[in-house]
């Protein structure tokens, strides 16, 4: 036991601290001391709030909280995004921080892709998430947003297997529902270099690249 924690409490000026209050916190949760009326339980993810029935002592009642209810009933703020961008299909909050989830329709965007060149290139549909300042893209077949869609890896280098977004030297933001677009765009707007640009065209394994080439002259002599 870690005596300079109980040193700690005992020498608090707070008489509510007896002895067996301090030996009750310094157990391994779930605590069963009758001292304590109640714990709240911090787990992977979601909380749990334990408590001692009143009407019987001996029992112990568990359930389950959600970070938005913890938040409302320590606060008693009014919880607010406040306007989001067009596109964002999903915001929340966890243990993990803030993330969010943007359907990106599907459009012709113009890729810097070094060695190559700028491409103009039409894409499918994508989902951008972010969790904090790391983010995710993944490719859709539907032009309409579905969340029970299958997700596919993007066809774009600077992307792992996961579907996380190396960035290299870039710096993107927190996410949120007011920076998910400048996440995006820097992600979008940035050098598309030969890293992770292997494995993401059957026909040009080497660097996909090359298929975005391909797909760039095809779109010039259409035009």
């Amino acid at each position: 036991m870690d005596t300079r924690n109980e040193t700690n409490l005992a020498a608090s000026s707070n008489p509510i601290l007896s002895s067996e209050i301090i030996q009750a916190v310094l157990a391994d949760p779930p605590r069963k001391s009758s001292a304590i009326q109640a714990e709240l339980l911090f787990l992977d993810g979601y909380y749990i709030f334990h408590r001692r029935d009143k009407n019987a002592p001996a029992t112990d009642i568990y359930k389950c909280l959600s970070p938005t209810a913890l938040r409302a009933a320590f606060s008693h703020e009014p919880i607010d995004t406040g306007w989001m961008q067009p596109g964002i299909v999903r915001y929340g909050t966890g243990s993990t921080g803030t993330y969010l989830i943007k359907f990106i329709p599907p459009a012709t965007h113009l890729l810097n892709c070094d060695e190559v060149g700028t491409l103009k290139i039409p894409l499918p549909a994508m989902v951008f998430m972010g969790i904090e300042t790391k983010y995710w893209v993944w490719t859709l077949k539907d032009k309409i947003f579905d969340p029970k869609a299958f997700a596919f890896h993007t066809p774009l280098p600077n992307i792992y297997n996961s579907g996380q977004v190396c960035w290299g030297v870039n710096e993107p933001p927190d996410a949120s529902p007011q920076t998910i677009d400048l996440a995006w765009n820097l992600f979008i707007s940035s050098l598309f270099t030969s890293h992770l640009a292997t494995g993401k065209s059957k026909s040009h394994s080497g660097d996909v690249r090359q298929q975005l080439l391909k797909l760039h002259q095809q779109g010039k002599r259409s035009t």
